[in-house]
Formats: C-alpha cells, sequence, structure tokens
C-alpha cells in the first residue's frame, strides 16, 4: 500500500467524520431552530393573549367611561328641565297676584302671620294695591310699602318681630319639595 493510497483513505476517514460532524451539526441546528421556533411561537401567543387581555380591559374602561359620561349628561339635562320647570313655576307667582284666589290666600296668609306673632298692633307690608283683599277689622297698622311679588310681611310695633310671608320667601321654603314632586312627576 503505498502513501497515495494511505493518504486516500485517511482523506476518505476525514471525509466521513466530518460528514458526520456536519450532519450532526444540522441536526443540531435543525433541533435548535425548532425548539426556537416553538419558544416564539409560545412568546408570540403569550403577547397576543397579553394584547387580547389589554383591549378588552381598554374596551370594558371605555364602555364605562361612557356610561358614567351618558348617566352625568342625562343627568344635567334633567336638572336643565327641572330648572327650567322651577323657573316657570316662580314665574307664575307674578300671575298668582292678578288671580281671584290671590286675595283669600294673602287674606289667609296675614291672618295667619297675625295670630303666629301674637303681639297687639302688628304692622301689616303689603305691596301697592293689595290693601282691597285684607279683612283686616282694624287689628293692624297696614302699610303698602313692600316690594315683592305679592304676599305680606307682618311685624311687630317695634319691628324685633318679623315673619316674611312674601311669595318668594314662601316659593323659596317649598322650592325642594317642589324640585322634589316636578322630578318624581317628570321622571318617574
Amino acid at each position: 500500500m503505498g502513501i497515495e493510497q494511505l493518504t486516500a483513505d485517511i482523506l476518505t476517514e476525514a471525509r466521513k467524520e466530518a460528514k458526520g460532524i456536519t450532519d450532526n451539526a444540522e441536526e443540531g441546528k435543525k433541533r435548535s431552530l425548532a425548539e426556537e421556533k416553538k419558544n416564539v411561537s409560545a412568546m408570540v401567543s403569550a403577547a397576543e393573549a397579553e394584547a387580547s387581555s389589554l383591549v378588552e380591559s381598554q374596551r370594558r374602561e371605555r364602555v364605562a367611561w361612557a356610561r358614567l359620561e351618558a348617566n352625568r349628561m342625562l343627568g344635567d339635562a334633567r336638572e336643565e328641565v327641572i330648572r327650567d320647570a322651577m323657573d316657570s313655576l316662580y314665574a307664575q307667582l307674578e300671575k298668582f297676584r292678578k288671580s281671584k284666589e290671590y286675595g283669600d290666600f294673602l287674606s289667609g296668609r296675614v291672618d295667619a302671620g297675625i295670630r303666629e306673632l301674637g303681639v297687639s298692633n302688628p304692622v301689616v307690608h303689603l305691596c301697592k294695591g293689595d290693601r282691597k283683599f285684607l279683612r283686616n277689622n282694624g287689628k293692624a297698622k297696614i302699610l303698602e310699602d313692600l316690594e315683592a311679588l305679592g304676599g305680606a310681611i307682618v311685624e311687630s310695633a317695634d319691628g324685633s318681630v318679623r315673619v316674611d310671608l312674601t311669595l318668594e320667601t314662601l316659593f323659596e321654603e317649598k322650592k325642594e319639595f317642589l324640585r322634589k314632586k316636578l322630578y318624581e312627576r317628570m321622571f318617574r
């Protein structure tokens, strides 16, 4: 056997060995690549799930905010309707003074105010032209000096005790009750 044959055998042997190493390396590379693809696929799935969860959370948050905003707007609209209705009622006070019922109302309020004060010689302050509605019988001094929509102020002769029976004050006293009734009637 000559050197050439020996060299050829060594070279063939080295090529077989190199091919085995290369094949093993290729096989390892394929396994690593497949494993990395699995890892990347798992990471992508986890990221998609997290993104989906985040999107759903954002959607729920926005829906909740939109509902709150809608409820606030509805509340504001209802409040505006109630405010307009209250303003309309207040405007009706001027018309009430010109109605037939006003005389009985005023007389009844003044009598109740005088009884509530329980003093002799009370002073009754009325709007100009309202004296004609009173059934006074000389119990009180009547002054037509009141600047109001209607009603009266009854006070002691020295002015130390006063009962405010003006339409504005009576309206303010009943304002919350009226608001509640309007709300019940309009929105329930």
